[in-house]
C-alpha cells in the first residue's frame, strides 16, 4: 500500500489545471462586462457615442464575442485532451506549465481589443513594455503554482529513508543540452534513490520512478542519441541512460556520482527482479513454465 502511495504517477495537476481555467473564464467573460460597461454612455465622449450608436446598429460585436467564447472553449477541451494522453510521471507536464501562459495571452488580446473599441474602460495599453511584463507574470504565477504543487507532492515521500542523494553535474556542455529544449525548461536539481525506486527533483517536478518500471540503467557517453531520450540532464560527461519498460525513449540524468548511482540502482534491480520471480513462483508457476489446469 505505502509502495503503490509513494510510486504511483503523480496524478492530475490541479493547481494548475485551476490557473489555466481562470484565464479561461477571464477571456470569455471580462470583454462582455467591458463591453456592458461600455453601453454606459455618460461616461463617453460625444465621438464615442458615434462610434458605439454605429456597433449597435448590428450584431457584428456580439457575433465576434460568441465566436471567441465558441474557439476559447474549444481550445480548452483540446488541452484536456492533449494533456490527459500526455500525463505520466512528472508532476508538473509540458501542457500544464504553458497553457496559462497561452490563455492568458489570449485575454490580454481580448482585452485590448475591447480597450480599443472603448478607451473608456481600456485596461491595457497594448505597449510592448505592458505585453513583456504580462508574460513574465504569468510565467512567474505559474511557476509559483508548480512549486507548491510540487513541494505537495514531496510530502509523500516525507518518511523514505533516502539510501543514496546526488545532485545533478552542472557544467558548460550543459549548452548542448539546451539546444534540445526539455533540460531548459525541466533543469534538474536532485537525484535521490531507495530500495523502491529513484526521485528526480527539479526547480518546478518531482518525478519519481519505481524500480519496478526500470528495465535498465547504465551509463553513456556523448550527446549523440539525445534526440531519441527524455533528457533530463545537465551534463553531457555524466549521462546515465534509464530504460523504462513501458516507454520506447529512455530517460537520461546526470548524477554527479554517476558510478555510484549506477551501480546502486544496478543492485536494486536485481533484488526487485528476484522478488519478482518469487512472488510469481509463489502465487503461479516458475518462469518458462507452463501452468497446468
Amino acid at each position: 500500500m505505502t509502495e503503490k502511495i509513494h510510486w504511483g504517477p503523480p496524478g492530475w495537476p490541479w493547481e494548475l489545471e485551476l490557473l489555466a481555467l481562470v484565464f479561461v473564464i477571464t477571456a470569455i467573460v471580462a470583454p462582455y462586462y467591458l463591453q456592458a460597461q461600455a453601453t454606459d454612455t455618460s461616461t463617453l465622449s460625444i465621438l464615442a457615442q458615434a462610434e458605439q450608436a454605429g456597433r449597435q446598429q448590428g450584431s457584428w460585436q456580439d457575433m465576434q464575442s460568441f465566436i471567441w467564447a465558441v474557439v476559447i472553449v474549444g481550445m480548452y477541451l483540446a488541452h484536456l485532451v492533449i494533456a490527459s494522453s500526455g500525463i505520466d510521471y512528472m508532476s508538473t507536464p509540458f501542457t500544464h506549465l504553458f497553457s496559462p501562459l497561452v490563455f492568458s495571452m489570449i485575454t490580454y488580446y481580448r482585452l485590448f481589443v475591447m480597450g480599443k473599441a472603448a478607451p473608456a474602460t481600456a485596461l491595457v495599453s497594448g505597449s510592448p513594455v505592458e505585453i513583456i511584463l504580462w508574460i513574465l507574470g504569468v510565467l512567474v504565477i505559474t511557476f509559483m503554482v508548480a512549486r507548491i504543487r510540487m513541494a505537495r507532492y514531496l510530502l509523500k515521500f516525507k518518511h523514505v529513508e533516502w539510501e543514496l542523494t546526488t545532485p545533478t553535474l552542472f557544467d558548460k556542455t550543459f549548452w548542448e543540452l539546451a539546444l534540445y529544449v526539455r533540460p531548459l525548461i525541466y533543469t534538474p536539481r536532485l537525484y535521490r534513490a531507495c530500495p523502491s525506486g529513484i526521485l528526480i527533483e527539479g526547480w518546478t517536478y518531482a518525478m519519481p520512478i519505481p524500480f519496478e518500471r526500470v528495465h535498465s540503467v547504465d551509463a553513456v557517453q556523448g550527446a549523440g542519441f539525445l534526440s531519441s531520450g527524455y533528457c533530463l540532464a545537465t551534463s553531457v560527461k555524466s549521462l546515465v541512460r534509464l530504460q523504462i519498460s513501458e516507454k520506447a525513449e529512455p530517460i537520461l540524468i546526470s548524477p554527479k556520482g554517476r558510478a555510484e548511482f549506477v551501480r546502486y540502482c544496478e543492485q536494486r534491480l536485481g533484488t526487485t527482479r528476484l522478488i519478482k520471480i518469487q512472488s510469481d513462483t509463489r502465487h503461479g508457476t516458475a518462469p518458462g513454465a507452463t501452468k497446468r489446469g
